[in-house]
């Protein structure tokens, strides 16, 4: 499935490999920096490109975030 991509997040940046799915990532390009790389899904550095396949751990964490936001009111 091909999708265009709305937003940037690690999560949807072919430089990612699920870590803790779906809250953390494994980045290679960091990796390959010599810089953490276990980030969270919905954070983008610089070097974002995008992915050609749709990821479910950002619509995953979306979700989740989505409601630890409602569980907090």
């Amino acid at each position: 499935m091909t999708t265009k991509t709305k937003n940037k997040y690690c999560g949807n940046c072919d430089a990612h490999n699920c870590y803790i799915y779906p809250s953390k990532i494994f980045c290679s390009t960091r990796y390959e920096q010599n810089l953490d790389p276990i980030v969270d899904t919905l954070w983008c550095c610089i070097h974002w490109n995008e992915v050609t396949q749709e990821c479910y751990c950002v619509k995953e964490a979306l979700k989740n975030k989505k409601q630890n936001k409602e569980a907090q009111h």
